[in-house]
């Protein structure tokens, strides 16, 4: 069966799924995952690729390629919840709190390597890095689809004027 095929017939039965739901549901399409690459595109806008390959009003999922050195933006998901398995490379999930001025700090680094899991529950914020020459690709399914993702700069990346 190929990847769409079974992505759609796995999250057309899903309705509001919570995130232990949604991680299983990723999970048993184990056997579709060699195909993943085959959907990746190159960055456009954003520095990595994103491809939506299926969504409706309960889920969407999306493969991601993160070019080597590349990152995402520190964010979280709004109200979404999700879930994932890198197809390709190493990436480090940097997850983030904000600290009394609202600018986020590091809390925790993961190393995630090809054919692991990972999670973004509830209010987490965090980046993507691949600090890696080579280049990694990943599929990550939300619910409910992305419509609110929240963006952070660090302090650093501010401009601090004091008069």
């Amino acid at each position: 069966m190929t990847l769409l095929k079974a992505v759609e017939q796995t999250f057309c039965k899903l309705q509001a799924p919570d995130l232990e739901q949604l991680a299983a549901a990723l999970r048993s399409l184990e056997t579709s995952f060699h195909e993943i690459a085959s959907y990746k595109t190159e960055p456009n806008q954003l520095p990595y690729g994103r491809n939506v390959i299926y969504r409706n009003d309960d889920v969407e999922v999306i493969v991601i390629h993160i070019p080597a050195f590349s990152a995402t933006a520190i964010h979280n998901h709004g109200t979404s919840v999700g879930a994932a398995y890198l197809a390709q490379g190493t990436i480090v999930n940097s997850k983030f709190s904000l600290d009394y001025a609202g600018y986020p700090v590091v809390q925790a680094d993961d190393m995630i390597k090809a054919g692991e899991y990972f999670t973004a529950p509830p209010d987490q914020i965090h980046q993507l890095n691949n600090p890696f020459h080579e280049p990694t690709v990943s599929l990550h399914v939300y619910s409910p689809p992305l419509d609110a993702v929240n963006r952070y700069l660090p302090y650093s990346e501010v401009l601090d004027y004091v008069i």
